[in-house]
């Protein structure tokens, strides 16, 4: 579909132009496509978590992530852990250990991290898009190749 801009004649055929005719609805329109598919695009796994849950592991996960960045391993790796303790039922207590592993230079341990990481994808597919183990699977051939030249 051609942008119409918002000076220009409604493409409805009113004769308004578009801002004072169909962009809001327009808008709006987009807006809520773009929530459904944010909303389909939460964690995978943690699909089967409630709300609250679900806010938990991402903050909790998140955190990691941002010790990791700031080179604390040290407390990446106990909040990995409590990740794991809290959550065992989803792949990202995995994933967070993955990628302090690998921050670490670790690579052998940032793969069987990875490999946990897509057991959960294929014990339970339906809460996996097929592209998430092939990033797995691609992220561990990456590490493989480093840690071959390396």
């Amino acid at each position: 579909m051609t942008k119409v801009g918002r000076n220009n004649l409604c493409p409805c055929g009113s004769g308004k132009k578009y801002k004072r005719c169909c962009m809001a609805q327009d808008e709006a329109t987009a807006r809520e496509a773009r929530a459904s598919a944010a909303s389909a695009a939460v964690s995978p796994l943690s699909a089967h978590l409630c709300e609250d849950c679900n806010h938990d592991l991402d903050d909790a996960a998140n955190a990691v992530f941002a010790l990791i960045e700031a080179k604390q391993f040290d407390e990446a790796e106990r909040g990995a852990h409590d990740v794991l303790a809290r959550f065992p039922n989803v792949h990202d207590g995995y994933e967070c250990l993955g990628r302090l592993h690998q921050a670490k230079g670790d690579h052998r341990q940032a793969i069987e991290c990875y490999r946990k990481v897509i057991a959960f994808a294929v014990e339970e597919p339906q809460y996996y898009d097929p592209e998430f183990v092939d990033h797995f699977q691609a992220l561990i051939a990456h590490i493989e190749t480093q840690a071959s030249s390396g």
